[in-house]
């Protein structure tokens, strides 16, 4: 709980006024907030994903085989976020003042299960953060400074993606992260030559990916099944490729043996699934949930609608949501059983300089049972702050009930990042255990997918999409849901 209390203090002081120079902070970072640059999707795409690269293209011709980079060795596997992890990779860099408690807190939360190295190429910004970590007390030698160069924070996107082979060694995945950011994009390759990954010294074997998926679209269940928004086969999807390699590729350089495609959020800039999705265990499933009068319907001011809720197959973020409870309930894991679904109610968005704001208690980080928890204290339309601490009370209920292993959630103040379309999942990487182990879970309940009241829904099949990999769900996910929904 100390977090907590951490939280609310940094947010009275900013409340009333109290400065950092106040509180003893160095004078070289300021309290203003600074936008980090962000590269997102054309308002087009957004709208229609799907068509972004479109693999009905006229002349397709799939890329030479010498032209795509080896993938890893066949069977490797990518383990799920709720497994054992060796340590926790962020990236810090000084937008100003207001994010610092949240590095603060998240370094604090993550230092007592798990090493954090921190990626910081500036003195006074590290002696700052240095100055806010020896306050709370975390341990000295609980976490690293990494003097690596880069644009961005958002290490979960940029950051390495690690396998394991079928002898247990770990194995970093480098999938492309474009041109725009040269410097995010050479980081899987710099942690893998570094000596801190292995504990003998060892530099990690390394595959490099010519696909641009981001990392805050990849889920797994760490048993060979993913998760990712259909955007994967929209503008995440590199030119001139098919849908089949995109299957192809996910099952050989993270496992997927079978991959899951849910609708992305309305109008979130990303289309990232760890907005609105997190799987807790081999069986558990977060998802989240608006209210069924959701004000919000995609339509502007102007009275136009906006992003792929113009398609009236879309008509809202609730709808969006029902519709991926039913892709949902209508899967299985690869063993056959139905997934354990606890629905987590989410915030409606707000608009802040044209962009629409989707706060989202699900964009958050597990380590060893550990939940840095995205949280958020600064009231938007007619929200009150006791209507936000009882959807924070809400929102960690969801997580101690869905998590079969059990969890210590830590509530963390978002309210300054997540304009910028990300929080706490978005700008930490989990790195898992370096031995190899078998993972197993408290809690055998597997039979029911649960509501957000208890109840219990029916679970069906799915289905083999004829390339040795099963996919479930299209890029718009309408065709699938016609044989379900009617």
């Amino acid at each position: 709980m100390r977090s907590r209390l951490v939280s609310l203090v940094a947010l009275a002081c900013t409340l009333f006024g109290t400065s950092a120079s106040a509180q003893g902070a160095p004078e070289e970072i300021p309290s203003s907030v600074r936008r980090p640059p962000r590269v997102l999707p054309t308002a087009d795409e957004i709208a229609n994903p799907w068509l972004y690269h479109p693999a009905y293209e006229t002349e397709y011709a799939p890329p030479a085989a010498s032209a795509l980079p080896a993938p890893p060795p066949t069977g490797v596997l990518r383990p799920g976020e709720f497994e054992p992890m060796d340590s926790a990779l962020i990236t810090v860099i000084n937008y100003g003042g207001a994010y610092f408690p949240m590095w603060r807190d998240m370094i604090d939360a993550y230092s007592g299960v798990a090493h954090v190295y921190i990626i910081m190429d500036n003195t006074t910004t590290q002696n700052y953060l240095q100055t806010l970590l020896d306050d709370v007390g975390v341990p000295a030698d609980a976490y690293t400074y990494l003097d690596y160069p880069v644009n961005t924070i958002w290490v979960r996107d940029y950051g390495p993606e690690t396998v394991r082979e079928e002898d247990g060694t770990r194995h970093i995945v480098d999938f492309d992260y474009g041109s725009t950011r040269p410097l995010d994009n050479a980081i899987p390759g710099v942690v893998a030559a570094d000596s801190w990954f292995n504990a003998d010294g060892s530099p990690a074997p390394l595959s490099e990916s010519a696909h641009q998926v981001s990392g805050g679209n990849i889920m797994t269940d760490g048993a060979g099944t993913c998760f990712f928004s259909n955007i994967l086969y929209g503008y995440e999807k590199p030119t001139g490729w098919s849908d089949e390699d995109v299957t192809n590729e996910f099952r050989d350089y993270l496992g997927c043996e079978q991959m899951i495609i849910l609708n992305p959020i309305c109008l979130d800039a990303t289309g990232h699934i760890d907005l609105y999705a997190k799987i807790l265990g081999r069986h558990s499933i977060l998802l989240g949930q608006y209210p069924t009068d959701t004000h919000f319907t995609g339509e502007t001011e102007s009275g136009e609608s906006s992003g792929h809720c113009s398609d009236p197959h879309f008509p809202n973020d609730y709808q969006d949501q029902e519709d991926n409870l039913a892709i949902l309930e209508a899967t299985t894991n690869l063993e056959g059983e139905p997934w354990v679904i606890t629905r987590l109610p989410m915030l409606e968005p707000y608009e802040d300089g044209g962009w629409w704001v989707y706060r989202s208690y699900m964009n958050s980080q597990i380590i060893n049972g550990v939940v840095a928890m995205p949280s958020y204290y600064e009231p938007q339309n007619d929200e009150t702050a006791d209507y936000l601490l009882d959807k924070e009370a809400e929102a960690i209920t969801a997580y101690e009930a869905a998590a079969p292993n059990g969890v210590e959630v830590w509530a963390i103040d978002s309210d300054h990042i997540i304009p910028l379309a990300g929080a706490i999942h978005c700008i930490t990487h989990e790195m898992p255990a370096e031995e190899d182990y078998e993972y197993t879970e408290a809690s055998s309940d597997t039979d029911t997918d649960t509501d957000a009241d208890g109840g219990a829904d029916d679970s069906g099949g799915s289905s083999d999409d004829g390339c040795g990999c099963m996919t479930v769900g299209t890029p718009t996910a309408a065709s699938f849901l016609s044989l379900i929904l009617g």
